[in-house]
């Protein structure tokens, strides 16, 4: 018999994969329930929030978690209970429960907790500090019995740091909304870039963190000086004062900086762009990664320009005139790829409904049902 998926949590809806993941559960015909704590409404979108939003979200889990716990005792008994993004808090409290009713517990560890703030971004010094953080993520992991990750190499890297059966890992991609499609260039932007019709754009967005690489995009910015491109940077983070000094050190580049766009207006952004611009990070994180905004560029059917690596290698193979990868921290090879891309006489033709098909959550999602459906109480 299909075994029904619960989701609960403090998970922040506001996050693409958060929405993604559960329209793909809806889609599967598996979600029977929705149980959401609300919590994360007024705090800054960053995946690594400040300790007073923290708090601020553990007060209203704690306010909220009760009647979240009543609906969940009350919901299907043989349904599967998952924890969507950032659910690290929940599963300490939600593991004990789930075993007790025998029900699978499903952990979505898009973010590697270790790995994305010692490894990736270095904000913590200390090895006490350090260590404390990778056991901590260690012993959540193990109490899942399914782990969500966004990419096999994800699901690789687990495996190998925390000791995990590599089958109990599942990827499921996190692809694209519906508003992002190709459309025509009009006049959405225009407050942001300007009107339609001036020089290419060399696109970027995203946080500002050392995973995109953004000192490798701003070195070929200026190998480009002479290239009739206009380069727009869109976001903010861990690597804005770089980036202001950077502008005022080179007031005569043709690099523009915007530092936020309004989510909804983000296919419009694309659309005006020729050339979208990936993750060039030198770190192991960068390299197992294909971000949100890959899927977005692609579904809007813009080219995209990307670090090699082996996250995004078989996408790269398939599809080299919309995916095209050059060496990690490498502003010369990103700049000749950028003239030799506005240099082609035409953008490539998006890719084909059925190919952007596949690069949605829905392969994963029916392979975590599979697991679901042959999961049975036993002492792992």
């Amino acid at each position: 018999m299909p075994r029904p998926i619960v989701v609960f949590g403090a998970y922040d809806t506001r996050k693409p994969r958060v929405r993604l993941l559960l329209a793909a559960l809806r889609r599967s015909g598996r979600l029977a329930e929705d149980i959401l704590i609300p919590g994360w409404e007024g705090v800054a979108q960053t995946n690594i929030p400040s300790k007073a939003s923290v708090a601020m979200v553990v007060v209203r889990l704690l306010i909220g978690l009760p009647g979240a716990l009543w609906r969940l005792w009350r919901s299907p008994r043989m349904a599967a209970i998952l924890l969507p993004y950032p659910g690290f808090a929940e599963m300490l409290l939600i593991a004990p429960l789930a075993r007790m009713m025998r029900r699978p517990l499903v952990f979505d560890a898009f973010l590697p907790l270790y790995d994305m703030i010692v490894a990736d971004r270095g904000m913590v010094r200390t090895p006490l500090a350090a260590r404390a953080i990778w056991l901590f993520e260690r012993m959540v992991l193990r109490l899942a019995d399914v782990i969500l990750v966004d990419t096999d190499c994800h699901g690789d890297y687990l495996a190998a740091e925390f000791g995990l059966p590599r089958d109990r890992l599942v990827t499921v991609l996190v692809g694209a909304e519906p508003q992002f499609t190709p459309c025509q260039v009009q006049d959405d932007a225009a407050d942001l870039l300007g009107p339609p019709g001036g020089l290419p754009i060399v696109l970027f967005y995203g946080q500002l963190i050392p995973l995109h690489g953004i000192e490798t995009i701003l070195s070929a910015a200026r190998l480009s000086a002479g290239l009739d491109a206009r380069w727009v940077i869109i976001g903010r983070g861990q690597m804005e004062p770089q980036l202001r000094a950077w502008l005022i050190q080179n007031p005569g580049a043709q690099v523009d900086w915007i530092a936020w766009v309004d989510y909804a207006r983000l296919p419009a952004v694309i659309a005006r762009a020729r050339l979208c611009l990936g993750v060039f990070g030198l770190s192991d994180k960068a390299g197992r990664v294909i971000p949100n905004k890959l899927f977005q560029q692609l579904a809007v059917g813009k080219p995209v320009i990307t670090r090699s690596s082996a996250a995004v290698e078989a996408l790269a193979q398939a599809y080299p005139q919309a995916v095209i990868t050059v060496p990690p921290g490498d502003p010369q090879a990103l700049a000749k790829a950028v003239a030799q891309e506005l240099a082609a006489p035409s953008t490539p033709e998006p890719l084909p409904a059925e190919i952007l098909a596949e690069l949605t959550p829905d392969r994963g999602i029916r392979q975590l049902c599979v697991l679901l459906d042959a999961w049975s109480p036993l002492p792992r």
